[in-house]
């Protein structure tokens, strides 16, 4: 009676188990789909918002000369008789101390962190004073 017991309980429990694990499974996989569906409709969303802003553009393009004269004279540097052109630069000014930073904690990695921190002193220092401890204890025992 005891081992039919036990083997019913253990069967029961064997069966529990696995119907969880692969609840589980899905349950995951149910959570990555919602997600991946929520980033998809924001994707959709904006790019229907783009492709309106687009065809809006397209029609003041088609239809509005003034529009069409705009980026002549803008994208493309078209001048009326007698007016003077000015060209214009586009400088990507950027801070280069920062650039710098950025870039060398990119690379460096750990060296960047242990060395470069709010206190790059401390790695230096504590291999100092570990270095130091060792010798005294050692020359403490040799005598």
């Amino acid at each position: 009676m005891l081992k039919r017991f036990l083997l019913t309980f253990s069967i029961v429990t064997s069966i529990i188990i696995v119907f969880s694990v692969i609840i589980t499974q899905k349950r995951e996989e149910r959570r990555e789909l919602e997600t991946t569906q929520k980033i998809l409709t924001q994707k959709v969303e904006y790019l229907r918002e783009k492709n309106d802003r687009l065809k809006k553009e397209n029609k003041a393009l088609v239809d509005d000369p003034v529009q069409v004269e705009r980026e002549a004279r803008d994208k493309y540097g078209y001048t009326r008789e007698g007016e003077v052109t000015y060209k214009k630069y586009k400088f990507n000014i950027s801070d280069p101390d920062n650039d710098n930073a950025e870039r060398s904690t990119e690379t460096r990695g750990l060296e960047a962190f242990l060395f470069d921190g709010p206190f790059p002193w401390q790695v230096p220092l504590g291999m100092i004073v570990i270095a130091t401890l060792f010798l005294l204890f050692s020359y403490k025992y040799e005598r």
